[in-house]
C-alpha cells in the first residue's frame, strides 16, 4: 500500500515541486531590506550580479543605435521594417528552442558561453557590410529670382510679382501646417541684382537685334561673369532693389519698384514674403509661386501687396561681345531678358527634401545586413533567454531576489551607454555621417569578458528536465499564463513599433547621438530605486496591477513623443521608460515563472520572450515601419498609444472579474485549512 502511494507520475511530480516551491517561498523567503541583505550574502549569486552588468552593458552600447547603423548604411525605412520582421519571424522559435535544449541539458554554462563568444566574433562582421545609398545634402540655401511683370504698364495698373525657383536641386514643397489655407511667410536675402536671360531661345547672330524689345547698349562682358542656374543666365549689375509706396497705403495704393543705382559694393538686404504655395494659378512644376505680399527692411517696413514694376522686371536684350577679336563676329544675343533681383531662401524653410540618396548597391548591402542580422539573432536572442533562465533558476534555488540581479545589470547601462554614445559623437566626422563603429567594438569586447565568465555559474543544482514537452505543453491549460502572453505580444507590437524608430525620430528633429547616450543612462538610473524596491511593489500592488501601470505610463509617453519639437525633451520620457519597460518586462518574466516550475523555467522565460520580442516585435516592426512611411512618425506614435491603452484597459478588466475572484478563493481556502490545522493540534 505504501509502496503504490509513493509512486506518481512526472506531472504529479512537477506539479507537487510547483506546490513546495510555492510552500518554501512563502515560508522562506525573506521581505524588503532583510531580502536584499539577504541576497547580498548569497555566494552562488555573486557571478550572476557582475555578468548582469557585463551582458546589459552591452545591450546599452550597441542595441538602441541598430537603427542609425542601418540607416548610415542607407538602408530604407521600409527595408529596415522587412529586416526587423523576418528576423522577428526567427526570434518566435528561437527563444522556444533554446529554452527547451536549456532544460534538457541542467547544467547548461558551457553552451551559454558559446553563445556569447560567437556573437562577440559576429558583431565584428557588421563593420564589413558596404554603403547601399550615399546621402548627399543639398545646398542651404535655394537662389530664386524676384520677378516682375508688366505686360499692360498703365498709370495704375498693379503687376504680378512672383518667386521663381532657380536651383539645379528639385523643392519638394513643404506640406506642414494650414499652408493650403493660409499665406506662409518666408524670410529670404535680396543677394545681387542685374540682368536675368533664359534658354527658352538663344540667337547667336544679329539678325533680330532691333525687333521689340528695347536693346541695351553693347556691352564688353566676360564669359566668366554669367551665372548659370537652371534655363537661365544671370549678369550682375551694380544697382539694387527700391520700393516707394505712396503714403498712408490703402487697398487702392501701390508701391513702385524701381532700379537704384550704387556707387559703391551692393549690400545684402533682408525681406520677408508672403507667398501662397498653394495657390491653383501658381506653375509648381517650374516653381514659380505669386508674392502677395512684401516687407523690405530698412525701406517702408510696410507690408506691400500692390505691386508696380517700373524699371525693376524691364524687358530688355542683351548683346554679349568679347575682347577677343578672333571671337568678335561671334556675338550672342539674349532675347528674353528681365532686370531683376537674385534672392536667397533657406532650403528647410520650404523644402521639404534636404538632401537625396545615390545608390551604390543597395541589393548587396540589404542581403548581407539581413544574413548577419538572422546570424546575429541566434547568438544574442539565444544567449540572452538562457542567462535570464540562469539567473532565474538560482534566485530561486537560494530564494533570492530576481529584480535585484538586473538592477546590477541597469546599473552597467547607465555607465557605458553614454561612453559609447560620446566615443561615436567623437569619431564621427559631422552629425550627418555618424561613426558606429566604436559601438560595434565595445559591443565585441563586452561579449568576450561575458563568455570568459559565464564559466563561473554554478548550475549543477538543476537536474535535467524529464517529459519537458508535456509539461511545457500543460502550462497553455492556464488561462491566466494564456492572456498574460497574449497582453506581452501586444505590449511587444506598441514598443518595437515605436521604440525601434524612436532614435532615428531624434535624430530628425536635432538630436545627438550623446544625448540618446544620456537619455539612456537617465532610463536606467531611474530603474535602479524601481528594481531595489520591486519585490515591495509586486507584493501590494500585484503583478497584474503593476503590468496595467506601467502600459499606461507607456501612453503617456508615446503622446508626449507626438508633440515635442526640442530633443531634449526625450530626457524626460526616456526617464519613465524604466516603468513602461523596465518594471513592465520585468513584472512579466517573474509572474511567467510563478506560473510554471523549476524545471520548466528557462522553457517559460523562452515563451516569453518569444511573444514579446518575436511575435509582438516582428508584427511591430512591418506595422511601425508602414504607418511611418504612411503617416509620419508622431501618428504612428499616437495609434500605438491607442493600441496600448485598449490593452490596458481589457487586463484591467481582467484582473478584476477573473483574477481576483480567484485570488480571494485561494486565501479563503486557505485560512479555512488554517482554521482545521489549529484544531487538529488542539485535539
Amino acid at each position: 500500500m505504501d509502496e503504490k502511494c509513493s509512486k506518481t507520475s512526472p506531472v504529479n511530480s512537477e506539479t507537487s515541486q510547483k506546490l513546495d516551491t510555492e510552500d518554501q517561498n512563502e515560508i522562506e523567503k525573506k521581505k524588503g531590506l532583510a531580502l536584499l541583505i539577504y541576497d547580498l550574502k548569497q555566494r552562488k549569486l555573486i557571478p550572476i550580479k557582475i555578468l548582469s552588468l557585463i551582458v546589459y552593458s552591452s545591450y546599452g552600447v550597441l542595441f538602441p543605435y541598430i537603427a542609425i547603423h542601418m540607416k548610415s548604411l542607407g538602408i530604407s525605412v521600409k527595408e529596415t521594417g522587412v529586416i526587423y520582421s523576418v528576423c522577428a519571424v526567427l526570434g518566435v522559435f528561437i527563444p522556444i528552442c533554446v529554452g527547451i535544449v536549456a532544460d534538457k541539458l541542467g547544467n547548461f554554462k558551457v553552451l551559454l558561453s558559446v553563445l556569447y563568444a560567437c556573437a562577440s566574433a559576429n558583431s565584428l562582421l557588421f563593420l564589413l557590410v558596404p554603403i547601399g545609398r550615399v546621402s548627399v545634402d543639398y545646398p542651404t540655401n535655394i537662389s530664386m529670382a524676384l520677378e516682375c511683370f508688366d505686360d499692360y504698364p498703365t498709370e495704375h495698373h498693379l503687376t504680378t510679382l512672383t518667386l521663381t525657383d532657380l536651383d539645379l536641386h528639385p523643392c519638394t514643397i513643404k506640406l506642414e501646417g494650414d499652408l493650403e489655407s493660409s499665406i506662409a511667410n518666408v524670410s529670404v536675402t535680396l543677394n545681387e541684382c542685374g540682368t536675368m536671360c533664359y534658354h527658352r531661345e538663344k540667337l547667336f547672330d544679329g539678325s533680330s537685334h532691333e525687333n521689340g524689345t528695347s536693346f541695351l547698349n553693347e556691352t564688353v562682358l566676360d564669359p566668366s561673369s554669367g551665372k548659370e542656374f537652371r534655363d537661365a543666365v544671370f549678369f550682375p549689375n551694380n544697382w539694387e532693389l527700391e520700393m516707394i509706396c505712396s503714403q498712408n497705403l490703402t487697398e487702392d495704393g501701390f508701391c513702385q519698384l524701381d532700379r537704384k543705382s550704387g556707387t559703391g559694393p551692393v549690400k545684402e538686404k533682408n525681406a520677408t514674403l508672403g507667398l501662397n504655395l498653394f495657390d491653383a494659378n501658381n506653375n509648381e512644376t517650374d516653381g514659380i509661386f505669386a508674392v502677395q505680399w512684401m516687407t523690405l527692411e530698412d525701406e517702408t517696413e510696410q507690408k506691400a501687396s500692390n505691386f508696380q514694376c517700373s524699371s525693376y522686371g524691364e524687358k530688355q536684350k542683351l548683346l554679349q561681345t568679347f575682347q577677343n577679336k578672333e571671337m568678335e563676329n561671334n556675338k550672342t544675343i539674349y532675347q528674353f531678358c528681365r532686370s531683376l533681383c537674385i534672392v536667397q531662401v533657406q532650403r528647410s524653410n520650404l523644402c521639404s527634401n534636404i538632401h537625396h540618396e545615390e545608390a551604390v548597391n543597395p541589393e548587396f548591402t540589404f542581403w548581407m545586413y539581413l544574413l548577419l542580422r538572422l546570424i546575429s539573432d541566434v547568438f544574442v536572442g539565444g544567449s540572452a533567454i538562457l542567462f535570464d533562465g540562469a539567473a532565474m533558476a538560482l534566485v530561486s534555488e537560494v530564494r533570492g531576489d530576481f529584480s535585484f540581479q538586473r538592477m546590477f545589470g541597469f546599473i552597467g547601462i547607465s555607465i557605458f551607454s553614454p561612453i559609447s554614445g560620446a566615443l561615436m559623437d567623437h569619431f564621427s566626422a559631422n552629425d550627418n555621417d555618424k561613426n558606429i563603429r566604436p559601438a560595434f567594438y565595445l559591443y565585441a569586447g563586452i561579449c568576450g569578458v561575458a563568455a570568459l565568465g559565464m564559466l563561473t555559474i554554478d548550475l549543477n543544482f538543476k537536474p535535467p528536465a524529464q517529459n519537458l514537452m508535456k509539461n511545457v505543453i500543460s502550462l497553455f491549460k492556464n488561462v491566466e499564463l494564456d492572456v498574460l502572453l497574449v497582453v506581452s505580444s501586444i505590449a511587444g507590437i506598441t514598443q518595437f513599433g515605436s521604440g525601434n524608430f524612436l532614435f532615428l525620430f531624434l535624430e530628425e528633429i536635432g538630436g545627438s547621438v550623446s544625448l540618446m547616450g544620456l537619455s539612456i543612462t537617465l532610463s536606467s538610473l531611474v530603474a535602479i530605486p524601481l528594481l531595489l524596491l520591486s519585490d515591495n511593489i509586486f507584493r501590494k500592488i500585484t503583478m497584474p496591477n503593476v503590468i496595467v501601470f506601467s502600459l499606461s505610463i507607456f501612453v503617456v509617453r508615446l503622446i508626449g513623443y507626438s508633440y515635442i519639437s526640442n530633443p531634449n525633451w526625450c530626457l524626460f520620457y526616456e526617464s519613465i521608460e524604466a516603468i513602461s519597460g523596465v518594471l513592465f518586462m520585468t513584472s512579466q518574466m517573474i509572474y511567467a515563472n510563478q506560473l510554471g516550475t523549476i524545471s520548466t523555467v528557462t522553457s517559460i522565460q523562452g515563451l516569453v520572450s518569444a511573444t514579446f520580442f518575436g511575435l509582438g516585435g516582428g508584427i511591430g516592426n512591418s506595422f511601425g515601419s508602414f504607418l511611418i512611411g504612411v503617416y509620419g512618425q508622431r501618428v504612428t506614435f499616437r495609434i500605438f498609444a491607442v493600441i496600448a491603452f485598449i490593452t490596458g484597459l481589457f487586463y484591467f478588466l481582467f484582473s478584476i472579474f477573473y483574477l481576483r475572484p480567484i485570488a480571494v478563493a485561494k486565501m479563503n481556502n486557505a485560512k479555512a485549512d488554517l482554521n482545521v490545522s489549529d484544531k487538529i493540534e488542539k485535539v
